[in-house]
């Protein structure tokens, strides 16, 4: 019984050491939407230390008013069971600036299997949302171009 006790334990720790050192911002709400997680990745993405976030609202104190909603919405369906792939919302850094994010959010339960939170894992596509825009910018430009050459 001890035995399986420290595998339990190991594993959990295990785990976390993954969580926190991810290549991709993970966190986690409980079921009130307070934040319980926040690993490296997050810190480094926001500017805000775990210490800052943990216990506070995330989608109140860190998503822009007009996401709001939307964000909020997508949490309450993990709570609810149902997941979420590929949802795109801004956060706001410490220092005001704006960071895309790409969400995968799933619901997170106890050993009942009772929803408890929501672990979401990110991916910051800032860049890659950049580069689309611009895209398309020159490609309005061009159109221009061959419409007045006409």
């Amino acid at each position: 019984r001890k035995k399986v006790e420290m595998e339990k334990t190991r594993v959990a720790q295990e785990l976390q050491t993954f969580i926190d050192t991810a290549n991709a911002p993970i966190f986690g709400i409980d079921h009130n939407g307070m934040v319980n997680e926040w690993n490296n990745k997050s810190v480094e993405i926001t500017g805000y230390s775990k210490e800052e976030v943990m216990g506070k609202s995330l989608v109140n104190q860190y998503i822009s008013e007009d996401f709001r909603e939307s964000v909020k919405s997508v949490l309450d369906d993990a709570l609810n069971g149902k997941g979420t792939a590929n949802f795109e919302f801004p956060i706001f850094t410490k220092d005001r600036r704006r960071i895309e994010i790409l969400l995968n959010a799933t619901t997170r339960c106890n050993v009942k299997g009772e929803a408890i939170g929501v672990l979401g894992v990110g991916q910051d596509i800032t860049e890659r949302k950049k580069v689309e825009m611009e895209k398309t910018r020159v490609a309005q430009e061009l159109q221009t171009f061959i419409d007045t050459a006409n």
